[in-house]
Parts: structure tokens; C-alpha cells; sequence
């Protein structure tokens, strides 16, 4: 890390980060007509197809304090040698823009989130340079969870490289909590701010009423 640039930049909260918070995990595939169609927001291409992941989060405690994100995680076919990254992402505190730039290259840009909760129903609002789009998420009413942790997981697809500003940024980050299932997701009014993932093949997506995760610090290398 470049401690100047950092103290630049008002970077004052190293990692490795402890976050703790609730969110979901929207898991859809894509064909390749919608990766061609998405291509503005940085969706690597594919000829086959794949899964990604939209994840909405509220975090409750960070090092930079409480804020929400929306973001997509893009997962590339193994066969072709890439690792995961996240190309789209918004978060709702400029504090959390200016550390996930420089520490991990995470392109975050600035957004306001607004939530409401009805029974089962959460909708959240997005609003970013004068368009709002919004995301409304139904759980399941089944208490039943699943435990999930990063240790079961296979290392390959834990590990996260970003590309900023001419650096490569590589990291694995670490979590564990507990998965409760989503019955429908909608999208609304996504205009050029995310994909309309409307269009995509919805797959089992999840709920997380509580988890907790680590950012260690990331490899830092030139491209």
C-alpha cells in the first residue's frame, strides 16, 4: 500500500476489515445474448453462458461505519483462466468509495439506497446521477437455515482479482452465516445504471439474516 496516496485520499482504515450485516444472494445465469447486452457494466464475455451473483447488503458495522451495497459478482468459466471479480457495484457512503478503490480496486461509485420492509418483502431503491431503479426480494416463510462458511468452499473460487488505476489487486475474502431461501425476486426501472437482470434466468437465491466477513489485505502488483 501506498501509504502517501493513501493519506491523499483520507484512507485511514487499513485491513484487514471486519464487517458484520444481513443481504442477499441473487444467483442468475446468463446467456451470452445478455452478456453482450450488459457489456457497459463490465460483465466479461462468454460464448457458453454463466452464473453470476447479485449480492444486496446492508452492512451494520464496518470500519467505516454502517452503509448498504448492491453489486454483481462475476464468475468466468474456469476453462477460461480467469478469476472472479466485481465489475458493477454501489454503495450508499463515500467513506466506503474511497477505501474500496484504493485498498482492493473495488470500482465502487456513490448511490442512495432506501429500504422498506413489508412481512416477507424487502424493497430497496437505488438512486445514482438522477435515476432510481429498485429491487424487491420475497423470503420464504420457512424458518429453516443452512450454516455456510468460506472453508468449505473451494480456494479457486474464493479468490477476487481487480484491475484499477494500472494495478492488479488480488484477494480472497472470508465469511461464514446462515442461508435462508428467497421465493421471487423483481427488478424495476434499471435503466443504464445496472443490468435488468429481469431478462436473466433467476436461480435459487438466498437470504442472510446475519453473517460476518473478512477483507484481508490485498496483493498489489502492476499489470
Amino acid at each position: 500500500m501506498n501509504y502517501a496516496f493513501a493519506q491523499e485520499q483520507n484512507i485511514n482504515q487499513f485491513p484487514p476489515w471486519h464487517l458484520q450485516g444481513e443481504g442477499f444472494i441473487l444467483n442468475y445465469w446468463l446467456t451470452p445474448s445478455f452478456i453482450q447486452q450488459a457489456k457497459a457494466f463490465r460483465v466479461a464475455p462468454s460464448a457458453l453462458g454463466r452464473v453470476v451473483q447479485v449480492l444486496l447488503i446492508r452492512y451494520q458495522s464496518s470500519p467505516v461505519g454502517p452503509y448498504d451495497e448492491l453489486l454483481i459478482l462475476d464468475h468466468p468459466l474456469i476453462s477460461k483462466r480467469r478469476l472472479s471479480s466485481i465489475p458493477k457495484i454501489y454503495v450508499s457512503t463515500h467513506e466506503s468509495v474511497a477505501h474500496g478503490q484504493a485498498l482492493w480496486g473495488i470500482p465502487k461509485e456513490y448511490a442512495e439506497f432506501e429500504w422498506e420492509e413489508h412481512h416477507q418483502d424487502t424493497i430497496c431503491r437505488i438512486s445514482h446521477q438522477g435515476h432510481q431503479m429498485s429491487l424487491s426480494i420475497r423470503k420464504t416463510r420457512s424458518p429453516r437455515q443452512f450454516y455456510i462458511n468460506s472453508h468449505h468452499i473451494p480456494a479457486s473460487m474464493l479468490k477476487i482479482q481487480q484491475a484499477w488505476e494500472g494495478q492488479r489487486f488480488d484477494f480472497s475474502p472470508q465469511f461464514r452465516g446462515y442461508l435462508s431461501k428467497v421465493s421471487q425476486v423483481e427488478w424495476h426501472n434499471t435503466g443504464d445504471i445496472f443490468p435488468d437482470f429481469s431478462k436473466a434466468k433467476y436461480l435459487q437465491s438466498f437470504y442472510i439474516p446475519k453473517f460476518n466477513l473478512i477483507f484481508p489485505e490485498a496483493q498489489i502488483s502492476s499489470k
